[in-house]
């Protein structure tokens, strides 16, 4: 899964065991650990995956080696819970609150001299942290013109986990920055495709899957699953039918109430289907499109609208299926694995990630952009029990390919390459 450094370019070596080496600290005794600040950006008011993949990062982080620096843009439920766990977490908004404020009609030389003050903030963090490392974990559209160039003036290493589907920047300067960090950790061959797309170079891309806890998310199911039914108004004769994700046009909640609308009455009596997630202040008007749409479709009997909730383990151990529906091609869908994991009879999409988790007889693949798919499908497993329980079955130890151990391992891997590789020519070079 990784390569020697010397894939990278015929470079002087730089000793990992040299990369953090003692030195004072403004609040405290020095310190001969290499410190990675790790930047989680999203700003929306939401929570997913991605806080998600950087939890489990860290909680399986090997801090001998390495200590890590969390840093969110918001404060959120990720922060709190890496905070008792004694990890160093901190918050900025100084860019976020900066370009929220900014007018988009100001002129360019007024938007190039903002953009100067971010890279500045962005230095002085990277200086007051004192970071050896610095690694960017949503995508590399994220921080390639504040974040990177404020770590290459001060000649820090910078990677990215590319967590999003590439997709081609208006500017030819963000392009160009794009393709400027030192290695990308796609977390699914689907993305890997895209950064190669985008210009990123082959040597400079390492596969390395998102991974889930597994062991954290079944120690996290604490009730039982009649118990939890019976709190949904699941009956006995029922099956329950999860689809946990935000609430955004893109992850497909219309497509599948488009596809319950085809399903037979007589098996969408035999369901529960309720949608799991939050819907920032930006999705309100398509949440209560959603509403609308179960109502005309007469399906308020067998569809609940759930909200965030913190105790989706419980609910998928609860469920007999899970539902993945994202429209547009989704990196890795961490959803997917955690639902097989749990032992759902899992539907997911047949393109991005999820296609690539889903093997014959795991699971089951539709094209969200056909209802119809994803109605036959539903009725497959609703009224083929052994078909649906061989699936369930299965499911685990398919998803255990998946674990956190893997991703884990990849990215250390990935720190001490391009620490390895710090003293070689400059990645800017074209």
């Amino acid at each position: 899964m990784t390569r020697s450094a010397e894939s990278l370019s015929a470079r002087s070596v730089f000793s990992p065991e040299t990369s953090g080496v003692s030195r004072p600290t403004r609040n405290g005794p020095s310190t001969s650990r290499t410190r990675v600040l790790i930047v989680e950006s999203n700003d929306d008011g939401t929570v997913g995956g991605s806080h998600q993949a950087l939890f489990d990062l860290i909680v399986g982080f090997d801090d001998k080696r390495f200590h890590p620096v969390v840093m969110f843009y918001e404060e959120n439920v990720f922060a709190s819970r890496l905070r008792d766990r004694g990890v160093e977490v901190v918050l900025f908004d100084a860019l976020t609150s900066r370009r929220r404020a900014l007018n988009p009609a100001r002129g360019l030389l007024s938007r190039v001299v903002q953009f100067g003050m971010d890279i500045v903030r962005c230095r002085r963090e990277l200086q007051r942290l004192e970071i050896d490392l610095l690694h960017m974990n949503n995508s590399p559209a994220i921080g390639n013109d504040n974040w990177l160039p404020a770590a290459r003036s001060l000649s820090i290493p910078c990677m990215v986990t590319a967590m999003g589907t590439p997709t081609r920047a208006r500017r030819f300067i963000h392009r160009w920055l794009f393709r400027r960090f030192d290695l990308y950790l796609a977390i699914s061959r689907h993305v890997a495709d895209g950064l190669r797309a985008q210009g990123v170079a082959d040597e400079r891309i390492r596969l390395n899957y998102a991974g889930v806890d597994f062991a954290s998310l079944r120690s996290r199911v604490v009730r039982t699953r009649d118990a939890v039914r019976r709190s949904l108004g699941v009956r006995d004769n029922q099956l329950l039918v999860l689809m946990v994700g935000n609430i955004r046009a893109w992850k497909g909640q219309r497509e599948v109430i488009a596809a319950l609308d085809l399903v037979p009455k007589d098996v969408q009596a035999r369901m529960q289907f309720c949608f799991v997630g939050a819907a920032g202040n930006a999705d309100a008007e398509y949440e209560a499109e959603l509403r609308a749409a179960v109502t005309r479709g007469g399906l308020d009997d067998c569809v609940t609208f759930l909200g965030p909730r913190s105790d989706v383990p419980d609910l998928y151990r609860a469920a007999d299926i899970a539902v993945h529906a994202s429209t547009t091609p989704e990196p890795f869908g961490l959803v997917v694995p955690e639902a097989m994991g749990l032992g759902c009879a899992v539907i997911a999409t047949s393109f991005g990630g999820p296609a690539e988790v889903i093997t014959p007889g795991t699971g089951l693949v539709c094209d969200p952009g056909r209802p119809k798919e994803y109605a036959q499908a539903i009725e497959r497993l609703v009224r083929d029990e052994p078909f649906r329980k061989s699936i369930s079955a299965l499911a685990p130890s398919r998803a255990a390919v998946f674990g956190i151990e893997q991703n884990v391992g990849g990215t250390l891997a990935a720190y001490r390459e391009v620490l390895a590789a710090r003293d070689g020519p400059s990645l800017y070079a074209v």
